[in-house]
């Protein structure tokens, strides 16, 4: 019985990807960040992408 408390504890120690996708990849991690785009809309980007958000004045 321990040994199955212990793996379920491990289970739900482990981090969930999010459910949001990157605005210009569609990938899916945890370490997004946020911008606004030209409507001012929230829009997630990852971390690969920023730069691409950033040449396109995507502001903060």
């Amino acid at each position: 019985m321990k040994v199955l408390t212990d793996l379920i504890s491990k289970i739900k120690s482990v981090q969930k990807p999010s459910n949001k996708s990157c605005h210009f990849c569609l990938r899916k991690t945890n370490d997004m960040r946020t911008y606004k785009n030209e409507r001012n809309l929230k829009v997630k980007v990852c971390p690969l992408c920023v730069e691409y958000a950033e040449r396109r004045a995507f502001r903060k």
